[in-house]
């Protein structure tokens, strides 16, 4: 949990995030070949957008992809985002029909940080996290949201001045977060129904995005190039033709000769 929260921590600061590297990843135990992983979801198709876009202009591009796709069509919609307020704007706007959770990965990163910020001894603010991260994983989030309420009020009010690692401010901002959200933690009845309780897929293409667009000597203006790197590399990840698609449709650069028009004349 540390190195996952730190590593969090560090790529929300650059403004994207993505999944640790390699060498910072906990061990985990591999399965063997003859385990049963019929559990897993399995993806049948994927088709990415990546754009300078803000959100307002974001939002209605999202719905003329899952449109083209056929999710409106789906049996089953989920909506999965972290806890940021203009994920849900774009949710309430143009996917008002899809089941909307919260990344419980981002559950876990702020029960973490508020156990440790109200617990100096590592077993005990551990404990107090399992106990939390359980009661959110069994739906049981009102519970969590009391008594980080009833640990508010022992520290206190937060200072004016109080940085972001004051225990008053990270037990307000959990606080504030699980309430904001706790409507789209019902994760029980979402593992019932087989949808997604995390973002996993969406973040490993954060990070073939980020590879190539953010890599080491790679500068791009916030302009038309920079669009159009973030929306080849889409087509390019994305299942089907949208590469073909965006070759045929790309604007021509004015600079560019125009191309030849073959006439016949009598």
């Amino acid at each position: 949990m540390k190195k996952l929260v730190h590593g969090l921590k560090n790529l929300q600061k650059q403004g994207r995030e993505e999944d640790l590297q390699a060498d910072d990843e906990p061990n985990m135990r591999q399965a063997s070949p003859t385990e049963s992983v019929s559990w897993q979801s399995k993806t049948l198709f994927r088709t990415c957008l990546s754009s300078l876009a803000c959100s307002d202009e974001f939002g209605p591009m999202m719905a003329a992809e899952a449109d083209a796709r056929g999710f409106y069509r789906a049996q089953k919609r989920a909506f999965v985002a972290d806890g940021q307020a203009y994920n849900w704007t774009i949710q309430t706007r143009w996917f008002s029909d899809f089941t909307a959770i919260v990344d419980f990965v981002h559950v876990m990163e702020h029960v973490y940080e508020a156990a440790k910020a109200i617990h100096s001894d590592e077993d005990q603010w551990w404990q107090q996290y399992v106990a939390w991260a359980t009661a959110c994983w069994q739906g049981r989030v009102d519970e969590v949201i009391t008594e980080l309420q009833q640990w508010q009020s022992q520290l206190g009010p937060v200072p004016d001045d109080a940085p972001d690692t004051a225990p008053q401010k990270v037990v307000s901002s959990t606080t504030t977060y699980l309430s904001h959200n706790r409507t789209r933690m019902d994760y029980p009845r979402y593992l019932r129904e087989g949808l997604p309780v995390t973002r996993s897929l969406a973040e490993s293409l954060v990070k073939q995005i980020s590879k190539r667009v953010k890599g080491t000597e790679m500068f791009w203006d916030d302009g038309p190039s920079g669009e159009a790197i973030l929306q080849l590399r889409a087509a390019i990840i994305s299942d089907g033709q949208p590469l073909a698609d965006w070759v045929a449709q790309r604007p021509i650069s004015p600079f560019s000769p125009p191309p030849l028009v073959a006439k016949s004349g009598r």
